[in-house]
């Protein structure tokens, strides 16, 4: 691959990646004014990642698309700021540590969001590039402590090397074989996350293939360095993610 190819190639990714985020249109919800849930505070995420700044973006999206949902949604930096003051909480696997009637008591609100961030990489091997982020919910009513609502999805996209027809099928076996295998026994141990459905299960979006696995892995690379610098990493998946997981989430009175 040479450099200018690279260039013009990881600046097309980066412009429709950029269009994407700028460009969702606002989800039109309909509110229910029967639901007695009036206001929501997003928690910090519980990270099983190596990613430090995977969760404050899950997060931070998670937010904004709240606000479309009819809700009194307290402002980020203020469920922070309790958190520490309160609790002296500042990540998201120190939530156990107290119980959601305290949260929601201290917070202000009715309901909090519990997050959890599974997966937010980039895997680059000789045959195979993917790039996997994964996330599961669960919003709990802070007068009962019952869980009201649960969402997960994973969603991957590959890059292989060789072609549709050179070895695509057994790219695509391996990575379903690592889809199966990753949390495990991990994810057990996880608050919470065990009374959510739906966190095994990927949606694969359209995988693009390069010549060869230089090609592959230095594109991967690229890609991966160009949009950590504009802090839009993983970003398409990011939203693709949460497009389905919100899709079932309920519509706030106000």
């Amino acid at each position: 691959m040479t450099f200018k190819k690279f260039s013009s190639s990881v600046l097309l990714i980066l412009t429709a990646i950029l269009l994407a985020s700028c460009g969702l249109p606002a989800i039109k919800v309909t509110k229910n004014p029967y639901n007695p849930v009036r206001s929501i505070a997003v928690l910090p995420l519980y990270n099983a990642t190596n990613d430090v700044d995977g969760p404050k973006v899950i997060r931070e999206l998670v937010d904004g698309r709240l606000r479309n949902y009819h809700y009194n949604v307290k402002p980020l930096k203020e469920v922070d700021e309790t958190l520490r003051d309160k609790f002296g909480i500042t990540l998201g696997s120190q939530l156990e540590l107290t119980t959601p009637e305290k949260l929601g008591e201290e917070l202000g609100v009715d309901a909090v969001l519990y997050g959890y961030l599974l997966n937010f990489e980039t895997l680059t091997t000789i045959v195979y590039n993917v790039k996997k982020v994964r996330a599961a919910f669960r919003l709990v009513d802070v007068k009962t402590g019952k869980t009201v609502w649960t969402g997960a999805k994973g969603v991957r996209a590959a890059v292989s090397m060789g072609g549709r027809n050179k070895g695509g099928a057994a790219v695509e076996a391996l990575g379903e074989s690592l889809d199966k295998d990753a949390g495990g026994d991990i994810f057990k141990t996880i608050p919470g996350l065990a009374d959510i459905p739906g966190v095994n299960d990927w949606k694969k979006t359209q995988s693009r293939y390069q010549k060869s696995a230089a090609d592959a892995a230095i594109l991967s690379l690229g890609e991966q360095l160009v949009t950590t610098a504009f802090r839009v990493y993983l970003r398409m998946e990011s939203d693709e993610m949460l497009n389905i997981i919100m899709s079932s989430f309920p519509a706030g009175p106000l």
